[in-house]
C-alpha cells in the first residue's frame, strides 16, 4: 500500500510502516448493522475494499477532510463499492456507509499507518503526543501512544 499512497496521497503518509485489518458487515435484516455514521479513521490512509455480499444501497459517502487540507465547499462524493472493487482514501476524510436497503455485504478494511506522521500529531485529537523510544511493534502506529503516558 506505501508505494500507491505515497504518489496518490503524498501529503498523509510519510512511510506506512503500521497497519490494522479488519472487516466489516452491514446487513438490511433486523438486528443488522445496516449503516456506519458519519467518522474518520484512525489512520493517515485507509483501503477499503468490497469482499461479498449482494445488496442494494449501502454506497459509502465522503465529505472532506475533518481538518486541515481541503476546501469547505467540497460536495460529498457517493462511491457504490461493486464485489472485490475497493476506495484508498485519506484517514481523515469524513465518510459514512449509507443504509443497505437489501441483503448485506462485507468489507475488508485496512488502516494503514505511519509513525512519522502520528509522533508529530495525533490522528484523533491533532495535539502532538508526547513520545518516548520503543521497540514495541504496536500502540497503533505511534513509537508510544500519549494515552499510555497520560496514566503514568
Amino acid at each position: 500500500v506505501d508505494p500507491i499512497s505515497s504518489r496518490l496521497l503524498p501529503a498523509f503518509t510519510e512511510e506506512l510502516d503500521s497497519y490494522r485489518a479488519f472487516t466489516v458487515k452491514y446487513e438490511a435484516q433486523e438486528g443488522g448493522d445496516k449503516d456506519l455514521s458519519l467518522h474518520y479513521d484512525n489512520a493517515e490512509v485507509t483501503l477499503n475494499v468490497n469482499i461479498g455480499g449482494d445488496w442494494t444501497g449501502g454506497q459509502v459517502t465522503f465529505m472532506g477532510l475533518a481538518r486541515g487540507i481541503g476546501s469547505a465547499d467540497d460536495a460529498p462524493l457517493s462511491v457504490a463499492l461493486a464485489r472485490g472493487h475497493g476506495v484508498l482514501h485519506a484517514g481523515r476524510e469524513l465518510h459514512q456507509a449509507e443504509p443497505v436497503e437489501s441483503g448485506s455485504r462485507q468489507n475488508l478494511i485496512l488502516w494503514c499507518r505511519s509513525s512519522g506522521v502520528r509522533n508529530g500529531e495525533c490522528p484523533m485529537c491533532w495535539s502532538p503526543p508526547t513520545v518516548v523510544p520503543t521497540t514495541a511493534f504496536a500502540h497503533d502506529g505511534f513509537t508510544v501512544p500519549p494515552c499510555c503516558l497520560a496514566r503514568n
